[in-house]
């Protein structure tokens, strides 16, 4: 029987007589308004997202997609993908990955969850229910932390998770651990307007009770710098919305404790959270009479020493001046009011970071594979990995953050061209079999333009080196270098702009607050104040050992560890019980004041060939973006790929 195109019929388009991109579109319009959300082209799944609750993912579903033999029987599913790679990995004993692919909003991290519950399901043991349990638990978890509300969805992921499964010879189940990549850190101290910052900050006011957030020191959410809508609307815009957060703050909180993660751990958590709260709540004015800052209202500064036990004279001085050794002399710079407000961000920024990255190691911690198998070495387990990275965006502004999101993505389509394309002309030529050659676009010119030795990153990097570049001398220099090249931009009357021809779309970037974004500037002073906390927590977090630029490692994967894992327990004490906010006075004396005057008469101004060596560390996030993407990229090299595109049912 000869099956029209745009009946909706056809489950695999690949067989279509005419394989071109019209023919492609309108049988999934027609396969999506009869409800199919799922569609294969060859073996790579095509996946609608109908923002809606389906009732397609019950016991049924798992038990019809276990162990498939010939798919033709069966509509076309998410399950066949997660079903086809694990029984991949039991025979032939590859590592698998399944790589998850679409814009921002389409549905790539719902659709994780569901392989990663349908692996487990084909992998079931009774005696591992616990374990398997918390693997799944683990993503909302990371969601909580790691996403937030942008203009295109509700609960975008904010950062890249590669989700690694391990198993036995046997296919079954024993461990798991994560690999996070690329946190949108910048988030934590702006966002844009109709966004938010991090889930879990919302959670936190919601969920707390009176008594509970005034031992955080906490009053109203509209208080906060980083909560407020730019609008001006209220931080939760409804009740409906107060409600949704605080169900989630109790089931998040309940699920850390499933997972592992003791009452101090916890306890913790809210306390770093509440201390980026107030430490991005401290503003400072311009000092005549020092040509300095100082901090207007000391009492944010007051409540952050005492939540991570710091000395309020030493991170006020780090706070307001840079100092540093140089040949046995003592060199001090009072600060203007950029680079204080860009220093008390830069250490909001790290610190969430340092305490995402806590999480998931803890999470690492209690999901590595069990030690009862007598088995420590990761190597020696069959893995089927899982990769959710933020989709392509486009928005009305598209800045640094945007750019290092679809620069990763660029990355991810020439590894699918490569794999679906590439390699198997490759293997038509070494088998010397003849084929018709298939036209498709290759984006290796672009990757080239964003990773070269004068591509864009390079120049950013180069750019960021200078103390006196802005963002409009970042924009020539990519007008200078990158005029020529096809899928660069040049708009006209607009000194911040570039554009870029993404394989996605045209994509025009506005520049503004590139090099401060770039730069990263945590100073040396900022990390040996929080190197002395009384909490050893925190103390961990910014110790020279502690590398937050790599990717997490596990803290209990060494030949010992149970060592290890005391040495983590030992670092979640919390301080001892903190008066109530109240207790805390507002000095009448502004100690920041009487500091700068103290610093101003002993102050040097650094020489010009030393400011950036002293200051700051020299790795950019750049750098950090360009190392991650390529660790990410090996690990999957030697994998077997399986493909999931999915998109937005707007499109259609």
């Amino acid at each position: 029987m000869v099956v029209k195109v745009g009946s909706g019929e056809i489950d695999d388009l690949s067989t279509l007589n005419v394989l071109d991109e019209e023919s492609l579109l309108r049988e999934l319009r027609a396969r999506y308004k009869k409800g199919i959300i799922y569609t294969y082209i060859g073996d790579v799944l095509i996946a609608i997202n109908p923002f809606k609750q389906l009732n397609i993912y019950e016991k049924q579903q798992h038990d019809l997609y276990k162990d498939v033999q010939s798919r033709n029987q069966l509509t076309p599913h998410i399950f066949w993908v997660a079903d086809q790679a694990y029984r991949k990995l039991c025979l032939s004993k590859q590592t698998q990955c399944i790589a998850v692919s679409g814009e921002s909003g389409a549905g790539k991290t719902e659709s994780t969850k569901l392989m990663v519950s349908h692996i487990i399901h084909c992998s079931s043991d009774i005696s591992d229910r616990e374990l398997q349990n918390r693997i799944i638990e683990t993503s909302p978890l990371l969601e909580a932390f790691g996403n937030a509300q942008t203009c295109m969805n509700q609960n975008s992921s904010r950062f890249g998770k590669y989700l690694q499964l391990n198993f036995t010879n046997t296919g079954r189940i024993v461990g798991a651990k994560v690999y996070d990549y690329l946190l949108e850190k910048s988030r934590v101290v702006q966002h844009g307007p109709g966004e938010r910052t991090f889930h879990f900050f919302y959670y936190l006011f919601a969920g707390l009770e009176k008594e509970a957030l005034e031992y955080f020191y906490l009053d109203d959410p509209e208080t906060y710098r980083i909560l407020k809508d730019p609008c001006g609307g209220k931080v939760f815009p409804s009740r409906t919305d107060f409600k949704h957060c605080r169900h989630m703050f109790n089931t998040q909180k309940d699920v850390m404790r499933r997972v592992g993660f003791t009452d101090e751990d916890i306890n913790m958590v809210f306390t770093i959270l509440s201390a980026i709260l107030h430490l991005t709540n401290i503003r400072f004015s311009h000092d005549d009479e020092t040509d300095g800052v100082y901090i207007e209202d000391e009492y944010p500064l007051e409540v952050v020493c005492t939540l991570l036990a710091l000395d309020q004279e030493i991170l006020t001085m780090a706070l307001i001046s840079t100092f540093s050794t140089t040949k046995g002399e003592r060199v001090i710079s009072l600060k203007n009011s950029d680079q204080a407000n860009d220093c008390r961000d830069a250490l909001a920024k790290a610190l969430y970071e340092r305490l995402f990255s806590w999480i998931v190691k803890q999470i690492n911690t209690l999901l590595q594979p069990n030690r009862r198998h007598n088995q420590t070495d990761d190597n020696i387990y069959r893995t089927c990995s899982i990769l959710d990275m933020s989709g392509f965006e486009n928005f009305q502004v598209n800045s640094f953050e945007q750019l290092c999101i679809n620069v990763a993505n660029e990355h991810l389509q020439y590894y699918f061209n490569e794999h679906i394309f590439l390699q198997e002309e490759q293997d038509y030529r070494t088998e010397s079999v003849s084929c018709e050659k298939v036209e498709f676009q290759n984006n290796e010119d672009l990757i080239e333009l964003f990773m070269g030795t004068l591509g864009i990153l390079a120049l950013l990097d180069e750019e960021s080196r200078f103390p006196k570049a802005n963002d409009e001398s970042l924009v020539q220099k990519f007008h200078s270098h990158c005029k020529n090249h096809p899928r660069y931009i040049k708009p006209r009357g607009n000194e911040t702009a570039f554009g870029i021809h993404h394989y996605a779309g045209k994509v025009v970037y506005d520049a503004r607050g590139f090099l401060e974004k770039n730069r990263d500037n945590l100073s040396a002073n900022l990390i040996e104040c929080m190197e002395k906390s009384g909490i050893e927590l925190i103390s961990y977090l910014f110790t020279v050992n502690d590398d937050t630029s790599s990717p997490p490692i596990t803290l209990g994967s060494s030949a010992s560890p149970s060592g290890n894992m005391n040495k983590l327990k030992s670092t979640t004490l919390h301080p001892m019980r903190r008066p109530k906010s109240f207790d805390i006075e507002r000095t009448k004396e502004n100690f920041s004041q009487k500091t700068a005057k103290s610093l101003r008469q002993e102050s040097r101004p650094f020489k010009s060939n030393t400011i950036q060596k002293e200051r700051f560390s020299q790795n950019t996030v750049t750098i950090h973006f360009r190392n991650s993407l390529a660790e990410l990229l090996d690990k999957m090299k030697d994998a077997e790929p399986s493909f999931v595109r999915l998109d937005d049912s707007t499109f259609f």
